[in-house]
């Protein structure tokens, strides 16, 4: 699954590159391929022909309530009708939805990793806290950063919790690795990214494949590590799409929508 994540990562760094790191451009172009490959795989997993034949007898029965409203017996008989032609549709496209979700799942923890934070600029600050799974090692944990980033305040450290926090400041642009040391074991490092446009960012680093999928942009610890979490916290991006600024998820909700209504035709797919 990390080998997965990590090509669908250069898949999406290539098509940043390729908009010139435009953020309202690759959301475009996201959207609207996503749109593509999401109506042909339902196309493929959904019998088309059954699912026009379910979808036109829910049209009719909801035109015949109309024709039947003063009766009350017929529309009760409409709307049994029309509950399991409901259930018919449901049937014949769950498996669809079931096949979607681990591509779109994919999809979700990309785009989030590059559209909720931003790089850091020079003379941005930010506060980098650990939980360590062995206390004990607690006393002995210190930073080891590069020449581009000061620590200005700490470590804070609770024996009680088992966590210990810095202040760091970004000083010149780059990308730089933070070591996090217990006398002379690294537990862990954290990349810094004050460079990029679109670069894949997340602020919590935790063990575990699962982790790894819905936050490609935040490194998976060691499980096996004395590291039990990572935190750093990253400025929030924002983006204007035709001069309105949405968040990214319902930005891809709504031009993914609008996509597949006007492709759904022309690629020859029954919703």
């Amino acid at each position: 699954m990390n080998r997965l994540v990590d090509v669908i990562s250069r898949l999406f760094d290539l098509l940043a590159g390729a908009v010139g790191g435009s953020a309202p451009l690759l959301m475009l172009v996201v959207s609207v391929v996503t749109a593509v490959w999401a109506l042909k795989l339902f196309q493929i997993v959904t019998p088309q022909a059954r699912l026009a034949g379910v979808k036109d007898r829910l049209l009719g029965h909801i035109y015949e309530m109309g024709m039947y409203q003063g009766h009350l017996r017929v529309v009760g008989r409409i709307q049994g009708d029309l509950a399991k032609a409901n259930l018919r549709y449901l049937s014949l496209t769950l498996p669809a939805l079931v096949a979607l979700t681990i591509p779109m799942v994919l999809t979700l923890g990309q785009l989030d990793s590059r559209f909720s934070h931003r790089p850091f600029a020079p003379g941005e600050s930010t506060v980098l806290s650990i939980r360590l799974t062995e206390t004990a090692d607690l006393p002995l944990v210190r930073l080891d950063v590069p020449e581009g980033i000061a620590v200005t305040a700490g470590p804070v450290r609770d024996a009680v919790a088992g966590t210990a926090s810095w202040r760091l400041e970004v000083l010149q642009a780059g990308r730089h690795t933070v070591n996090v040391m217990a006398a002379d074991r690294t537990l862990g490092s954290r990349e810094l990214a004050a460079a990029g446009e679109l670069p894949p960012l997340g602020e919590a680093s935790k063990p575990g494949w699962l982790h790894r999928v819905l936050y490609p942009g935040a490194p998976p610890l060691p499980t096996d590590g004395t590291l039990q979490a990572m935190t750093l916290e990253l400025p929030r991006r924002q983006t204007r799409y035709l001069g309105l600024e949405l968040d990214w998820l319902v930005a891809f909700m709504v031009i993914s929508l609008l996509a597949g209504l006007a492709l759904k035709d022309p690629l020859k797919v029954s919703i």
